[in-house]
C-alpha cells in the first residue's frame, strides 16, 4: 500500500512573500501534499497574479481576503479564519516568512494547535533591524521564539537567534530564498525590451520606491522624499513605480512627486522590476526584499531607513543607510552619478551568496517529518 504523504500548509499574504518562497512552492507541491494559502494582506490579490504569472506559480488554493483595515483588526481576522483552517486540515506542518502580519497570524494559528503536533516552520528567520518600534520587528521575534524549525540566511542572523536564548538545536543556516529567485529572473530579463519601454540608457538612470508605513505616513519623511526626488530628477532620469500605500498618502498631505526627468510608473510585476533594477545604475528604496535583490545582482542601493535588518549588505559595502534626509539623499545620490571611482568601488562590494537554498530547505523540512514517521 502507498503510503500517504505528509500534508503542509504554506501561508503567504504579500508581494515580497511569493517572491521568496517561489522557488520552494513547486518543491513542495511535488514532494508534499501541499495546501497554500494567500491571507489577502496586500491590497489587491489581482495585482499579485502577475507574480504568479511571472513566476510560474500556480495559484493559491484557499484565498482569505482580508485586506486592508487596521492592523489589529487584520490580525486578528487572519487568526480566525487560518485556525479553522489549521484545525480542518491538521497538517504536519505549516510554513510561514519574514515578518508580515501574515507571518504572525499563520504562527499564531499554528500555535494553538499545538495538541496536534503540528511543526512550525520559520523562513526567513533571525533578522533584526533592533527597531522595535517597527511592527515588523516584533512579528519576526515572536515567530523565531514560537517556532520549531527556523530557516536563517548566514552566521549573522544565527547570532541573533542565539543573543536571544533560542534554542538554536531549532535554527539551520540555509542561505536566502530570495537570491536564486533573483539570479533566475535576471537571467530572463532583456535589456532591450526594459530599457526601450521607458526609452532610457543603461546604467543611466536611477529606480527608486519607497512604501513602507513608517516612511510614507509620516508627512515629513514623505516631504523630503518628494522634494529629493525633485532635485534628483531635475537632471537626472529617476524611475519611481508608485505604491498603492504611497499615492494614498501623498493625497491624504496634499504632497505632488514631480521632476522633470521623473519617470512615474504603476507598480509593475516582478520580472519588469528586476529588469529596472538589473540595468539602473543604482537604486534608492526602503524595500527589504529590494535591498538584497540590488546586493545579489550587484546594483548599488541606498537605504531610506534610519536601520535595516540586511546588514550583512551594509556591512560589505554595496549598500547604505542614507535614512529620508533630503539633503543626505541628494548628496549621496550625486556621489554616484558623478563619481565613476566611488560607483564602481561600491559596485565591486557585491557580496558572495550560497545558491540552491531552496533544496537544502526541503532537505530539512524532509528530515524533521520524517522523524516524526
Amino acid at each position: 500500500m502507498k503510503k500517504a504523504k505528509n500534508k503542509i500548509i504554506t501561508i503567504i499574504g504579500t508581494r515580497p512573500e511569493i517572491i521568496k518562497m517561489s522557488a520552494l512552492l513547486p518543491l513542495l507541491d511535488r514532494e508534499y501534499h501541499h495546501i497554500l494559502v494567500h491571507s489577502g494582506q496586500h491590497y489587491s490579490i489581482n495585482m499579485d497574479k502577475i507574480f504568479f504569472k511571472d513566476l510560474k506559480l500556480r495559484a493559491p488554493d484557499i484565498c482569505l481576503e482580508v485586506g486592508t483595515k487596521s492592523p489589529a483588526l487584520q490580525l486578528a481576522e487572519m487568526i480566525a479564519k487560518l485556525d479553522k483552517i489549521i484545525s480542518q486540515e491538521n497538517p504536519s506542518a505549516v510554513i510561514v516568512h519574514g515578518d508580515t502580519n501574515t507571518t504572525l497570524a499563520g504562527a499564531l494559528a499554528t500555535v494553538k494547535n499545538k495538541s496536534k503536533l503540528i511543526k512550525l516552520i520559520h523562513v526567513e528567520a533571525g533578522y533584526r533591524s533592533f527597531n522595535e518600534k517597527q511592527t515588523e520587528e516584533i512579528n519576526r521575534q515572536l515567530v523565531d521564539h514560537i517556532g520549531d524549525l527556523l530557516f536563517v540566511a548566514n552566521n549573522k542572523e544565527l547570532d541573533n537567534i542565539k543573543n536571544e536564548g533560542i534554542n538554536l538545536k531549532k535554527t539551520i543556516v540555509t542561505g536566502n530564498t530570495v537570491i536564486d529567485s533573483c539570479l533566475r529572473m535576471s537571467q530572463l530579463v532583456s535589456d532591450q525590451r526594459v530599457l526601450s519601454k521607458y526609452k532610457l540608457q543603461k546604467e543611466a538612470y536611477i529606480l527608486m520606491t519607497f512604501h513602507r508605513q513608517e516612511t510614507v505616513d509620516d508627512k515629513e519623511k514623505l516631504k523630503n522624499l518628494c522634494h529629493a526626488v525633485k532635485e534628483l530628477a531635475s537632471t537626472y532620469p529617476v524611475v519611481l513605480p508608485l505604491h498603492p500605500r504611497t499615492v494614498k498618502m501623498l493625497a491624504q498631505f496634499n504632497l505632488r512627486i514631480e521632476g522633470e526627468k521623473l519617470i512615474l510608473i504603476e507598480p509593475v510585476g516582478y520580472k519588469e522590476m528586476i529588469g529596472l533594477l538589473k540595468y539602473c545604475r543604482f537604486c534608492l528604496t526602503d524595500s527589504g526584499g529590494l535591498q538584497e535583490e540590488a546586493a545579489v545582482l550587484g546594483i548599488p542601493c541606498l537605504i531610506l531607513r534610519e536601520e535595516t535588518e540586511h546588514t550583512l549588505y551594509v556591512g560589505c559595502g554595496i549598500n547604505k543607510l542614507v535614512s529620508t534626509d533630503a539633503a543626505r539623499i541628494i548628496k549621496e545620490a550625486k556621489r554616484l552619478i558623478k563619481n565613476q571611482k566611488e560607483y564602481l568601488k561600491r559596485k565591486n562590494k557585491r557580496p558572495k551568496v550560497k545558491k540552491n537554498t531552496q533544496l537544502i530547505i526541503m532537505a530539512q523540512i524532509k528530515k524533521i517529518l520524517n522523524n516524526e514517521n
